[in-house]
């Protein structure tokens, strides 16, 4: 009886132990399972957001790819348009370049005409060389002056040039003076029939002569018996006197060195 009651009792822990040892698995189980399904739900959460962000990195993969295309364009197009760029630079720099050996071939060929010009003047009366002086010094300017740009130069050429031919085709009254064969200075009224004669008379009407141009300038002679038909030209180019001929004599040209 009492073996038995032992064996029962025996049998009562080993249960015992054996419904602890089980609890003990069954919880050790549950936490595995709730380990393996918080695990699943991670790895399911990360598929999916895996999943957008491959939407999103092919998306702007895509985007990527179409501006690469759009951006290799036109870099073509930049490149094709620096070519047209330089292909116009290099023409601009070919035509500057013929601009500037113009404007210096065209200088150059002022400055023989200026020279030529220079020459001329001397023939000027010395009131007309005055009111021309100021297209004289556009032409020729003075020692550590700045030469005029061309198209100024060009002007005063034209213009002295046709003064000169104005005043060589018409016949023009100056108050001149200058000295004679005495070495007296005198003040003279002179009459220029262009660049070919001229004939001078004083106030008083009792010296007079005509000139000449020469390589130095005007030379000039005395001839008092031409003072009254002088004298009447004056008045006439005055309106003090009623036109006629004139029986002035007319000298012989000088050569004049070119």
């Amino acid at each position: 009886m009492l073996f038995k009651q032992f064996h029962f009792s025996f049998l009562i822990c080993l249960f015992v132990k054996f419904s602890l040892h089980l609890n003990a698995e069954i919880k050790e189980t549950h936490a595995i399972i709730g380990e393996w399904v918080a695990t699943e739900r991670l790895i399911s959460e990360e598929e999916s957001e895996w999943e957008i962000e491959k939407s999103a990195l092919l998306d702007l993969k895509q985007a990527l790819s179409t501006e690469l295309v759009e951006l290799n364009a036109k870099l073509k197009k930049t490149e094709e348009e620096a070519v047209g760029v330089a292909k116009q630079r290099e023409d601009l720099t070919a035509r500057k370049d013929a601009a500037l050996q113009a404007t210096r071939s065209l200088h150059q060929g002022l400055d023989q005409v200026v020279t030529k010009l220079e020459r001329a003047f001397s023939l000027l009366p010395t009131p007309v060389a005055d009111r021309l002086a100021p297209y004289r010094k556009k032409l020729t300017p003075g020692k550590g002056m700045p030469v005029s740009p061309l198209r100024q130069r060009v002007d005063a050429l034209v213009s002295l040039l046709q003064a000169i031919q104005n005043f060589h085709r018409s016949v023009t009254l100056e108050r001149q003076e200058f000295t004679l064969d005495d070495n007296k200075s005198r003040e003279f009224q002179v009459m220029y029939f262009g660049l070919g004669t001229a004939y001078f008379v004083n106030e008083s009407g009792t010296v007079a002569g005509y000139g000449q141009p020469g390589d130095k300038g005007w030379q000039w002679t005395r001839s008092d018996s031409l003072a009254g038909e002088i004298s009447t030209g004056v008045d006439m180019l005055n309106n003090r006197a009623m036109p006629r001929f004139l029986e002035l004599p007319i000298p012989a040209p000088q050569r004049i060195d070119r």
